[in-house]
C-alpha cells in the first residue's frame, strides 16, 4: 500500500472502538480470468489496481467497484503492483522477470526494466511527490532500484541468501526493507552509493512474505509463511510485538492512517484487523476462499481482498 496521506481529524477524533463497532458488508466487485496476485489502493483512495496470475493488471473504482482499465503486456503471472506517489503511473512485477510501467487513466505500457534474471516478486515506487524510484525484488536473491526517469537501472543489492519476496520504501524515503526466503529483513540506505545493508533483522522462524513501513515511517511490519506478523521499530531495529495471527500463510497486510491499525489476510480464507500496539484482535471476517492480497483506505472503512477465485471484493463498513 503506498499513500501520502494528511492527517484525519474524523480518525483522531474517534476512538478504534467506535470505528470497528460497526459491521463490514462484502462485495464482488469484478473478477480476473485466474488467482489475484495482488491490491493496490491509490493515494486519493479513489482507485484500486489489482494485478493476477492472468498476466493482466485491472484498475477499479472506489467506491463504486467499477472496471475502469485492463492493463495487458506481461508475458507471465503479475506478481504484485504499486501506485506512484501522484497517482499517474503504476509500477508491476512479473514472472516474465520485468518490472513495468503504466499509465494510469489510459493503461498504455510507458517503460520495460530489464535486468533480474527470474521472476520479479515485489515492486514499490518511491514516496517523492515526482515519484523518481521504483525498488524491485526477485527470486535472483536481489533487490535493485531504478530510476523511472531516466530508464535505467541505478543499483542492485546483494545480501539475501535466498529469493527475496517483497519489498517497501520508508514514506521519509530514507530507507528500503526487503524480505526473503532465507528468514531475514534487510534495511537498505536509499542513498545511490551505499550498497551494504544498513542492518539486518532476525527473528522470523519461516521464510518474510511481506514488509510494509507505517506512513509515519516509523514502524515496520511483517509477515512470514507460519501467519506470524512482527512489528519492528524504525530506524534502530527493535522488535516491538510479535503474534501468530493466522493459520496459514500471510502474504499481505497494510496500515491504517493512524499507523497503529493493520489489516492482515491469508489462504486460511480470513481477513483480520488487528491493533498492532498489543496485538489486540479487533475485527475478524472468514470470506470462504483463500485470500492473496488485502489494502484498505486511509480510515479502514473499505478493505480490498484479492482472492484466489479471482474475484475482487470490497468490505465495507456499514452505517
Amino acid at each position: 500500500m503506498l499513500k501520502i496521506i494528511t492527517t484525519s481529524l474524523i480518525l483522531l477524533c474517534l476512538p478504534l472502538s467506535y470505528l470497528f463497532s460497526l459491521n463490514y458488508k462484502e462485495r464482488i466487485v469484478g473478477k480476473h480470468d485466474d488467482e489475484v496476485l495482488g491490491v493496490f489502493v491509490n493515494e486519493a483512495d479513489s482507485k484500486v489496481a489489482t494485478c493476477s496470475l492472468d498476466e493482466t493488471i485491472k484498475i477499479w473504482s472506489i467506491p463504486e467497484g467499477k472496471e475502469l482499465v485492463t492493463m495487458k503486456g506481461h508475458l507471465g503471472q503479475v506478481n504484485n503492483l504499486s501506485f506512484s506517489g501522484n497517482d499517474k503511473w503504476i509500477a508491476s512485477a512479473s514472472g516474465d522477470h520485468t518490472v513495468r510501467v503504466w499509465d494510469v487513466e489510459t493503461g498504455e505500457q510507458l517503460k520495460i526494466f530489464r535486468g533480474h534474471t527470474d521472476q520479479v516478486i515485489g515492486v514499490y515506487f518511491s514516496q517523492d511527490d515526482s515519484s523518481t524510484f521504483i525498488a524491485s525484488t526477485s527470486f535472483d536473491k536481489t533487490v535493485k532500484l531504478w530510476d523511472y526517469r531516466l530508464g535505467t537501472e541505478i543499483k542492485t543489492l546483494r545480501d539475501h541468501t535466498e529469493p527475496t519476496n517483497n519489498v517497501a520504501y520508508s514514506y521519509d524515503g530514507d530507507f528500503i526493507a526487503s524480505c526473503s526466503d532465507d528468514k531475514s529483513i534487510k534495511i537498505w540506505s536509499t542513498d545511490l552509493e551505499t550498497k551494504e545493508p544498513v542492518m539486518t533483522l532476525l527473528g522470523h522462524d519461516a521464510p518474510v512474505l511481506t514488509v510494509l513501513y507505517s506512513f509515519d515511517s516509523k514502524k515496520l511490519a511483517s509477515s512470514d509463511q507460519d501467519g506470524v506478523i512482527k512489528i519492528w521499530s524504525m530506524p534502530d531495529g527493535k522488535l516491538l510485538n510479535s503474534w501468530k495471527a493466522h493459520d496459514e500463510l500471510v502474504q499481505d497486510i497494510s496500515f491504517a492512517e493512524d499507523n497503529t491499525t493493520l489489516v492482515s489476510a491469508s489462504l486460511d480464507k480470513k481477513v483480520k484487523l488487528w491493533n498492532s500496539t498489543n496485538s489486540k484482535l479487533l475485527w475478524e471476517f472468514n470470506a470462504g476462499v483463500e485470500i492473496w492480497s488485502v489494502d484498505l483506505v486511509y480510515d479502514a472503512t473499505t478493505i480490498v481482498l484479492g482472492c484466489v477465485d479471482g474475484t475482487v471484493r470490497f468490505l465495507e463498513k456499514q452505517k
